[in-house]
C-alpha cells in the first residue's frame, strides 16, 4: 500500500506543476534611498516557470543595468506545490534626485512601479545609519577651461575621483562624440584630502576636448564604474565578524558594483575668426618655428641635395593639426623639392599637449645660380589675447655652383646682375666705352674720302700668297693626320686616366669617412671623366651604365642619405666599386662595313 500512495503524491506533483498557475510578478528593492553612484537590487519575480525574459527597457532611461541572474525555486508546503522564477537587477541610478522604478512587463504580467531617492546624504546601509547620514563614500568632480573656445581648439577638462572606501576593478570612461575629439592628457596623479570629516583618495585625471563645430556642444560626462565593499552588521553566528583584519574575513567580504556618472560637459564653440584667413588654422598658445641647413655654407653643386630641416612646435594642439610646411614655400625656379616624411609627436606637458612636427625637405638644383627661398610665415592664433600671430623664417639664398670641369659660368643674382650689365670686368662703364668708339668713328668718318688712297693690286697679290700657303699646309696635315690623330688621343685618354684617378681617390676618401654628399659628387665626376659618352648625370643613370647589379641597391641607399639625410655608411660601396665596369655599348657598324651602295 505504500507504494502505490507514493506513486499517486508524485502523479498529483506532476499535474500540479504542469498545470497553469495564478501566475503575478512581483517588484522589491533592498534600499529605497542610495547615495549616488551606489547601487539598488531589483528582485522581479514571477510566480510559476517560464522561458520567456522581462523588457527592461524602460530602466535604461534613468538607470543602468550593471548586473543580473536568475534562479528558479519549487517548494511543497502541506502537499501545496508552488514555483517562482527570480531576477535580480543591480542597478545604478544616473542622477540624483526622486527616481521612480517604472512598471515592468514579464510576460502577459506587470509589475508596480517603485519610487527611490538618489541624493548625497542617503545612507548606504538599509534601514539608515545611526546617525542618520553619512558622507558619500565614491563621487566625481569635473572641472572645465574654457567653456567658450574656438572650435578645433583644446579645451582642459580635469577629473578627480572622491573615494572613501576600497575600490575594486575601477574603471574611468570618457568617450568623444561625432561633434567633439577628447584624449586623455598625461598620467593620472593621486593625493588625499579631507570633505566633511571624512578621508578620501584622490585620483585626477586630465583630458583634452577638441570640438569640430562651433554652436553649443553637449557631452555626456564621464563614467566611473567598480566595485566597493558592502556595508553589514555584525552577525554573531559568523565566526569570523569579530575579527575585521582576519584574511578569512577580507575574503568573505562581499562587494557591490557602483556606477557613477559626471556633470555633462557643455560648450559654447565660437566660429573661426574673420581675421584668420591662412588656408589652415592653428588656435594654441604658442608657436615656434625653427629651420637647419645642411650644408650650413648655403653652397654646393648642380645636383647637390641640400636639406632644409624645419621643426614646428605649438602649444596646445596636437602634431596632426599641424600644416606641411613644404606647401607653404613658394620654391624658386630651377629648384626642386622633395619633402620627407614628416615625423609627428604629441608631448604630454602636464594636463596638456605639444605637438610637434621635424620635416625634412631636400632641395636639389638643375642649373647653377643663386636661389632665394623667401620667408617662411606660419600664422597662428593666440587663443589667450585672442589675435592673429606669425612666426617666420628668413629668406635665404642658395648659391649652387657648376659641376668642376664644365665650362657653365655661375649667373650672378638679380641684383647684381643688374648692376653688372652697366660695369664691365675691367670698370670702364659702358657708356664711356661707347663714347669713344663713336668718337673714333666720328673722326674716322671726318677724313676727306679724297684724301685717303687704297693700294688695291697689293691687297690682291697677298690674298693670293695666303690662299696659296694655306694650301701646302693642308697638304702637310693630311700626310702626318694619322700620327696627329693617335698623339691627341693619347694625350686626351693620358688626361683622363689621371683626373678619373684623382677622383676615384676623392670617392674612396668620402666613403672612408660616411660623407654621403661628398662621395656622390665625386662619385658622378669620376664616372664622367671615365665614360666616353653623353653626361652622366644621376646615380640611376650610373648604375644602368655600369656592369655591377650588386651596386645599385648601394647607390639607391647613397640616394636616399643624400636627400633624407639619414646617417651612411660608405664602406659597402667602396668595396663595390673599386672600378667603373661600364658595360660595353652595341657595336655600330663601321663605313667600311656597310654593304656598297650600287653592288656589282
Amino acid at each position: 500500500m505504500t507504494r502505490p500512495y507514493l506513486y499517486t503524491l508524485l502523479l498529483l506533483l506532476v499535474l500540479v506543476v504542469a498545470s497553469p498557475a495564478n501566475a503575478a510578478l512581483h517588484a522589491s528593492v533592498d534600499n529605497t534611498q542610495v547615495a549616488p553612484g551606489e547601487t539598488v537590487q531589483l528582485t522581479l519575480a514571477h510566480d510559476g516557470q517560464t522561458s520567456t525574459q522581462p523588457d527592461l527597457t524602460p530602466l535604461k532611461q534613468d538607470f543602468d543595468v550593471l548586473g543580473r541572474s536568475s534562479s528558479s525555486n519549487v517548494q511543497i508546503i502541506n502537499g501545496k506545490v508552488s514555483s517562482t522564477t527570480q531576477l535580480e537587477l543591480s542597478l545604478a541610478p544616473k542622477h540624483t534626485g526622486q527616481l521612480i522604478i517604472p512598471s515592468l512587463t514579464w510576460g502577459s504580467d506587470r509589475s508596480a512601479a517603485l519610487t527611490l531617492n538618489v541624493t548625497a546624504t542617503a545612507s548606504g546601509a538599509k534601514g539608515g545609519a545611526a546617525n542618520g547620514t553619512v558622507a558619500r563614500k565614491v563621487f566625481l568632480e569635473t572641472e572645465v577651461d574654457p567653456k567658450s573656445p574656438y572650435v578645433q581648439a583644446a579645451v582642459h577638462m580635469t577629473v578627480r575621483i572622491y573615494v572613501a572606501v576600497p575600490l575594486s576593478h575601477a574603471n574611468l570612461e570618457f568617450s568623444g562624440t561625432d561633434a567633439a575629439l577628447v584624449r586623455q592628457a598625461g598620467s593620472d596623479s593621486n593625493s588625499t584630502t579631507e570633505r566633511n570629516g571624512q578621508s578620501y583618495q584622490v585620483v585626477t585625471r586630465h583630458y583634452l576636448i577638441f570640438p569640430q563645430h562651433s554652436g553649443r556642444l553637449d557631452i555626456p560626462g564621464p563614467t566611473l564604474s567598480g566595485s566597493i565593499p558592502t556595508t553589514h552588521r555584525t552577525d554573531p553566528s559568523d565566526p569570523f565578524s569579530g575579527f575585521p583584519g582576519s584574511p578569512f574575513g577580507a575574503m568573505l567580504t562581499a562587494s557591490k558594483p557602483i556606477s557613477l556618472h559626471g556633470d555633462p560637459v557643455v560648450l559654447d564653440v565660437r566660429p573661426r575668426p574673420q581675421g584668420a584667413g591662412a588656408s589652415y588654422w592653428l588656435p594654441a598658445r604658442n608657436v615656434s618655428l625653427q629651420a637647419d641647413w645642411r650644408p650650413s655654407k648655403l653652397q654646393g653643386h648642380v645636383g647637390d641635395p641640400m636639406t632644409l630641416d624645419l621643426h614646428l612646435r605649438a602649444e596646445g594642439l596636437t602634431a596632426a593639426q599641424l600644416p606641411d610646411l613644404s606647401t607653404l614655400v613658394a620654391w624658386p625656379e630651377g629648384l626642386k623639392a622633395y619633402p620627407d616624411t614628416p615625423k609627428l609627436k604629441d608631448l604630454p606637458q602636464g594636463g596638456d599637449v605639444t605637438g610637434d612636427r621635424e620635416q625634412s625637405i631636400a632641395l636639389i638644383a638643375d642649373q647653377p645660380g643663386h636661389f632665394t627661398i623667401p620667408a617662411l610665415q606660419v600664422s597662428w592664433w593666440d587663443t589667450q589675447t585672442n589675435q592673429m600671430r606669425e612666426t617666420a623664417l628668413p629668406a635665404q639664398t642658395l648659391v649652387i655652383e657648376p659641376l668642376p670641369g664644365s665650362s657653365v659660368s655661375t649667373p650672378a643674382p638679380t641684383h647684381t646682375a643688374q648692376t653688372a650689365a652697366g660695369t664691365p670686368p675691367d670698370g670702364r662703364s659702358t657708356t664711356s666705352i661707347a663714347s669713344n668708339t663713336g668718337s673714333e668713328n666720328s673722326q674716322s668718318a671726318a677724313v676727306p674720302a679724297g684724301s685717303r688712297h687704297i693700294p688695291w693690286p697689293w691687297i690682291c697679290l697677298g690674298l693670293v700668297l695666303l690662299w696659296i700657303a694655306t694650301l701646302i699646309a693642308w697638304l702637310r696635315t693630311n700626310r702626318r693626320g694619322g700620327t696627329t690623330a693617335a698623339t691627341t688621343t693619347s694625350q686626351r685618354a693620358r688626361a683622363s686616366y689621371t683626373d678619373a684617378s684623382s677622383l676615384r681617390t676623392a670617392f674612396r676618401a668620402a666613403c672612408q669617412e660616411n660623407d654621403a654628399f661628398a662621395a656622390r659628387r665625386s662619385l658622378l665626376l669620376w664616372a664622367n671623366a671615365a665614360w666616353d659618352g653623353p653626361r652622366i648625370l644621376g646615380l640611376n643613370a650610373l648604375a644602368k651604365l655600369i656592369n655591377a647589379p650588386e651596386a645599385a641597391t648601394l647607390l639607391r641607399a647613397l640616394d636616399r642619405a643624400c636627400y633624407a639625410g639619414d646617417a651612411w655608411n660608405g664602406e659597402a660601396l667602396a668595396k663595390a666599386l673599386t672600378d667603373l665596369p661600364f658595360r660595353k655599348p652595341a657595336a655600330i657598324a663601321s663605313p667600311r662595313d656597310l654593304a656598297p651602295l650600287y653592288p656589282t
